[in-house]
């Protein structure tokens, strides 16, 4: 994959360019190079050599974008591969899109920006979420994969030792009590709503870590994923960055999802179940999850198609009463990688390390999160 990221003119267009490569953190300074472009001019980018743009890279476009649209240039974007172009739409960007002589699915980009609520199956139930007191601080965390467990109470321990600190861990089921937890590594939409609406501080995220989606059916079901239209589809909930982008992946092969019944199961293994036993036709998936499945599971189950987005990624979060105190978790966690129990740690909790979480990262993924959660 192509990592550096170049800006080529295209000859005899004026402000026309093509874009190559992937486009990142490391590309402000590149793109800062096209921000003086004259007033009321018409540019347009070729996106048919980007190979990839994340969160951060969808930040600066953005940035740019708005900056020419304040000096009344008119912006359009072509050739997008679809991963791009799904992101495009799923940030709000798809306005600067040119869709001349491309083939889009009436009313999908319409029905996500303002999602109409999902058709339940009957054996749809809401989870229960128990409250737990104690005058330690409570750590939850929302794991990647089941085989994570232990080396999150390793985790757990490591942090009681180097902050002397008493820390009860739980693994989460469910949106966390606000008023019980103090520690929290949570999936994207979780974050964002703790951040918003409870003030949790976000400090870290993992390495090289995003949340993928795949999309499951059964073994001996041969149709292809054009073929499911309208069936009942299981997924864990229904405000999370997998539901949306499942229905996205959906859209953009032709599948349109606001035809879906819905069926929310409150966790992954309880979706994969319904699955196997017939009572849905396609499952909604953390391809980490789908990755750590038993090979009985994966004998069970057939992957239909699978984002390669880059965008989101869980996050760890502190409660605001411990905003004083967050360096020291900051850095702890920081120093994980270069100390030997820590290194073993994160081999068990299957993450490369951490690192502080860029704000062009946070801007996108709340972004999303304030147009699609309900």
């Amino acid at each position: 994959m192509t990592t550096t990221f170049t800006i080529q003119p295209i000859t005899g267009k004026d402000y026309h360019y093509d874009f190559v490569g992937s486009i990142d953190a490391h590309s402000a300074t590149t793109l800062d190079a096209l921000s003086d472009i004259p007033a009321e001019s018409h540019v347009l980018l070729d996106f048919s050599k980007v190979e990839r743009v994340n969160s951060m890279g969808l930040s600066l476009l953005l940035k740019l974008f708005e900056q020419w649209e304040g000096n009344r240039i008119r912006v359009e974007v072509q050739h997008l591969n679809r991963m791009v172009n799904m992101l495009f739409k799923i940030t709000g960007l798809g306005r600067f899109v040119l869709t001349e002589g491309q083939t889009t699915i009436a009313g999908a980009e319409s029905s996500l920006v303002n999602p109409e609520p999902p058709r339940h199956s009957e054996h749809d139930t809401a989870q229960a979420h128990t409250k737990t007191t104690n005058d330690k601080l409570n750590f939850i965390a929302s794991l990647q994969s089941g085989l994570q467990l232990t080396g999150w109470y390793l985790l757990n321990t490591y942090l009681q030792r180097r902050l002397t600190r008493a820390i009860h861990f739980e693994q989460s089921v469910d949106t966390p009590d606000p008023s019980t937890t103090d520690l929290l590594f949570a999936k994207p939409f979780e974050a964002c709503l703790m951040i918003k609406k409870h003030g949790f501080i976000p400090l870290m995220r993992p390495i090289a870590e995003v949340d993928e989606v795949v999309i499951l059916t059964r073994a001996d079901d041969k149709r292809s994923l054009s073929d499911y239209q309208g069936v009942t589809v299981g997924t864990a909930s229904e405000g999370s960055f997998v539901y949306l982008l499942g229905r996205f992946l959906c859209d953009e092969s032709g599948v349109d999802s606001s035809k879906f019944t819905f069926d929310f199961s409150g966790n992954e293994i309880k979706a994969l179940q319904s699955l196997i036993r017939k009572k849905c036709d396609l499952l909604f998936m953390l391809k980490k999850t789908y990755e750590g499945l038993s090979s009985f599971s994966h004998s069970n189950v057939r992957k239909l198609d699978e984002s390669v987005t880059d965008f989101a990624c869980h996050l760890f979060c502190v409660a605001p009463h411990l905003k004083d105190e967050s360096q020291a978790f900051f850095d702890v966690l920081m120093a994980m990688e270069n100390d030997e129990q820590g290194k073993e740690i994160l081999k068990d909790i299957q993450i490369q390390g951490w690192k502080k979480i860029e704000v062009g990262e946070l801007k996108m993924l709340q972004m999303v999160y304030e147009r699609y959660a309900k």
